[in-house]
């Protein structure tokens, strides 16, 4: 009886730790959720912090439109770089900043070679060019008269692709890189202006460099 009664008093000492060891996983499990609460409330604070901030001072979740700012400034710039010079335009459209150049600036009728007074717009052009940066697309346009018989010209199409392609080679050996351009020639199809009256042609018959968005 007393061997029995020996075994019975080790066998419950040997599962007695598990006791001990049951209350600490029940500590640490109260710990856990402690933290947890902690962490929840403090995000709440924050989330309602800044929600004070932002009415207090009007913060508005809407980006600024700083490339909006950017091409007003551009245009101002360009305006006053050539406003000494007769028939430039400068505006922005959907397809960014849109410098117009006259063809009666930069051609001879019927040519695609730059004459010489066109010179100093397409310097200061390419200077300001190689400051701001940016992708361009030159495009050249025609009015509706077909060109004589004596051309080296089939077409106001090709005669408009070779009066962007001069541009372009001006602008690549003031300094600016080939691979910033895109030219394009649409010749008559794309008038701004009446091809009606000869003040219409005048205008329809142009060279456009846009600064892309």
């Amino acid at each position: 009886m007393r061997l029995k009664r020996n075994s019975d008093k080790e066998e419950d000492n040997t599962h007695r730790w598990l006791i001990s060891y049951s209350d600490f996983l029940t500590l640490l499990f109260t710990f856990f959720v402690a933290l947890f609460s902690l962490s929840t409330m403090d995000l709440w604070k924050a989330e309602k912090f800044t929600g004070s901030l932002r009415k207090a001072f009007k913060v508005i979740d809407e980006p600024i439109p700083f490339e909006e700012d950017r091409n007003k400034a551009v245009i101002e710039d360009l305006k006053k770089l050539l406003n000494d010079i007769s028939g430039i335009e400068v505006k922005s459209d959907i397809r960014g900043i849109v410098i117009t150049l006259p063809s009666s600036l930069l051609f001879d009728s019927g040519s695609a070679q730059l004459k010489g007074e066109s010179i100093d717009a397409l310097r200061r052009i390419s200077e300001y060019l190689r400051e701001i940066g940016g992708r361009i697309l030159i495009e050249g346009h025609t009015d509706n008269v077909p060109l004589s018989h004596n051309s080296i010209y089939k077409s106001n199409w090709e005669l408009s692709a070779a009066r962007a392609s001069s541009v372009l080679h001006f602008l690549v050996q003031a300094g600016l890189s080939p691979d910033r351009f895109t030219i394009a020639g649409y010749g008559e199809y794309r008038p701004i202006e009446s091809n009606d009256t000869p003040e219409g042609r005048a205008k329809n018959r142009r060279v456009e460099l846009i600064i892309l968005r």
